[in-house]
């Protein structure tokens, strides 16, 4: 549906975000700690994972053949970014780096306190790319920054804030 939709508009552009826990590099502290078991389901994620990775590519491959922008977006240190097959479309594409602070884009913890939540996104669009890179973390190096302390607090991150959905707009 969504490849059909994009077929419909050329010139559309296309933002793909999924989920990137399959990928965190907490999930090899995971494996040590919970054994053969976890790692058979984490496996299955990852294989889950990739086929999502994959349709999320078709779509980007159509949207850049229609004259459409793409850009992908997953935490700075997630290791789905040396996944061959993400590796081999960001070179294809010549997609460029933005790295985005979540402080400078006003995200904060359940306390209020500014986290400094580090994304990176790629981008076929210099003009994005330039966008996001200026939501860098402007705080003195002496700032401490909120942490997230699990549950609710974590899952709040896995959301863009206004400011960043504007910026990406």
């Amino acid at each position: 549906q969504l490849i059909a939709a994009i077929r419909k508009a050329p010139g559309s552009s296309v933002h793909i975000s999924i989920p990137c826990t399959a990928w965190c590099l907490r999930q090899h502290q995971n494996v040590a700690m919970h054994g053969p078991e976890f790692a058979k389901k984490l496996e299955a994620q990852r294989a889950a994972s990739r086929l999502m990775l994959k349709h999320s590519l078709e779509a980007a491959e159509v949207a850049l053949s229609l004259g459409g922008h793409v850009s992908f977006e997953w935490p700075r240190h997630n290791s789905g970014w040396l996944l061959p097959e993400l590796v081999a479309f960001i070179a294809q594409h010549g997609l460029i780096e933005g790295l985005v602070d979540g402080c400078a884009c006003g995200m904060t913890n359940a306390k209020g306190k500014p986290i400094l939540k580090r994304w990176r996104f790629v981008c076929s669009s210099p003009r994005l790319a330039t966008t996001l890179g200026a939501l860098r973390c402007q705080h003195a190096a002496s700032f401490k920054h909120g942490e997230l302390t699990g549950g609710a607090d974590t899952a709040k991150s896995a959301y863009y804030t206004d400011s960043l959905c504007r910026s990406i707009l």
